[in-house]
């Protein structure tokens, strides 16, 4: 009896160094490889947005709630007009967005977000072309997976920009529910994002 015992408890002891490692030292081996220079060249390669950031950092929480940080993301069109800049974007997943392309988003949180609205002269919006456009084999996949959730925005300024057209509107805070965020990607037909 004393045999099993001692072989269950080294059982227990691997599962649990397995588990510190994973939700401690796993994050921060990611954190530090991750290669910023090329993950802002897949953005462009995929959106043609000219998109820099600060820092990104993961987070595993002891519930396996995957937090993926991203600080001072800034994205441009190619004619150095301004599109999206966030202080912050926080989200709250699965690790599946780590091993695999599906993104369930338990929570998106967004900070100091400025975002252009343009309507071109043929009255087409800037970003009508996006969706189409977006190419996820940059990315290493033929399909990314989007679950949706609630999405938070704390300060956010949307400047609609127009032919003779120039507004800017505040809001402190904006919330969206997950049913709210899956009309907009479903309505934007992503050629290569599945919502589901």
């Amino acid at each position: 009896m004393a045999k099993y015992k001692n072989t269950i408890l080294i059982l227990l002891s691997i599962i649990f160094f397995a588990y510190a490692g994973f939700i401690s030292i796993f994050p921060a081996f990611l954190t530090s490889n991750f290669n910023i220079d090329k993950f802002e060249q897949k953005v462009y390669d995929s959106t043609s947005l000219v998109t820099t950031v600060d820092t990104v950092e993961y987070k595993i929480k002891p519930n396996f709630d995957t937090i993926i940080s991203l600080r001072n993301w800034s994205s441009k069109y190619i004619d150095d007009q301004d599109c999206f800049d966030a202080s912050l974007i926080e989200l709250t997943t699965t690790p599946a967005a780590i091993f695999g392309k599906t993104f369930k988003i338990k929570q998106l949180y967004l900070k100091n977000v400025r975002f252009s609205n343009q309507t071109l002269p043929s009255g087409e919006n800037k970003l009508a072309f996006l969706p189409g456009a977006f190419n996820s084999k940059v990315f290493g996949a033929d399909k990314i997976v989007i679950i949706p959730g609630p999405v938070k925005v704390k300060n956010f300024r949307i400047k609609d920009i127009a032919p003779g057209v120039y507004n800017e509107r505040n809001q402190r805070e904006a919330l969206y529910s997950e049913q709210d965020v899956k009309s907009f990607l479903t309505d934007k037909n992503f050629s290569h994002i599945i919502v589901k």
